[in-house]
């Protein structure tokens, strides 16, 4: 039976086990996200902060083989116990460049892992998606045996900021073709839209409860230049590449972009949380970031 809510928490925000206890709430369901260790198809981050994962004697952002190994070795490690207490996990595969070439049985595996997985386990795992070309591939491959998730770094563009009237147009042509559609964090924000799009969507809709983004940032730079940068593999990515740049992309962004200066402030989801509630939101996303780890205050505040 499907439970009334559903929240999306970042791979190693917090523990399975306080996950699993969470995941055992009468009406809410937890669902991990995230990419695949090194995998150029991953987007919407840099690979080389490994969704958070920490690793021993790791020096700055550099990784030996080894280290990448573990780090592999980790993510199918809490992946699997993930679905063993019931919690399923959608693969954030939102890189926008997807060549046919990338397309190959290596840079797959995380699917099939993941189908393998629901088959073992009887808890349906997703992908997380914005490129076509790789969209096609694994609905090809897999078809019914993934949850499909329309990634919110879809509703960009690199000329133009998209208006709310535009994304809402964007969201309504995608009803139906989805399992879910995630918002973008700007839209997340927006009441009116929000019951717009539920009124007459089709597929589930995400909102994102700890966005900072602010309205007038191109969020497309952003998930652009993740989407670059992990072609490159991670252990050939060394601390003077990555100071640089982060300095090329921040500096002509640092008035626009928010989120820069939220990391300075205290993050209160409290106001966004309890707007997406009234207006009908029952599937959130804590984005990967600040505030990710808020996910108990989440949680009473749907509980009230």
């Amino acid at each position: 039976m499907r439970k009334k809510y559903s929240i999306e928490v970042p791979l190693y925000s917090s523990s399975i086990g306080h996950l699993a206890k969470l995941n055992r709430l009468a009406d809410i369901e937890i669902v991990l996200y995230g990419g695949a260790p090194n995998s150029p198809l991953n987007g919407g981050r840099f690979n080389y902060v490994l969704d958070g994962l920490f690793l021993w004697n790791r020096f700055f952002f550099s990784l030996t083989k080894g280290q990448l190994a573990r780090a592999i070795a980790k993510f199918y490690e809490t992946l699997a116990k993930a679905n063993q207490n019931g919690i399923s996990f959608r693969l954030a595969f939102t890189n926008m460049f997807v060549s046919p070439e990338e397309l190959n049985v290596e840079n797959l595996y995380p699917v099939k892992w993941l189908v393998g997985s629901y088959q073992k386990y009887g808890v349906k795992n997703g992908v997380i998606l914005n490129n076509k070309l790789l969209e096609g591939r694994i609905r090809q491959m897999y078809g019914d045996k993934l949850v499909y998730v329309s990634s919110c770094t879809k509703y960009v563009s690199p000329n133009k900021l998209f208006t709310p009237k535009e994304t809402l147009s964007m969201y309504l042509e995608d009803s139906g073709k989805y399992d879910l559609i995630c918002l973008t964090p700007q839209d997340s924000r927006r009441a009116g839209l929000i019951k717009d799009v539920l009124r007459e969507n089709k597929s589930g809709i995400i909102a994102v409860c700890n966005s900072y983004c602010s309205n007038c940032c191109n969020s497309y730079h952003h998930y652009a230049a993740a989407s670059k940068e992990n072609k490159r593999s991670i252990l050939s990515v060394g601390i003077i590449h990555i100071i640089v740049g982060a300095f090329a992309f921040i500096l002509p962004r640092i008035l626009t972009c928010t989120a820069l200066r939220q990391q300075f402030c205290r993050v209160d989801i409290d106001k966004i949380a309890k707007m997406q509630l009234d207006a009908g939101i029952v599937n959130f996303k804590l984005g990967r970031g600040l505030g990710a780890n808020l996910i108990n205050r989440l949680i009473a505040l749907i509980k009230r």
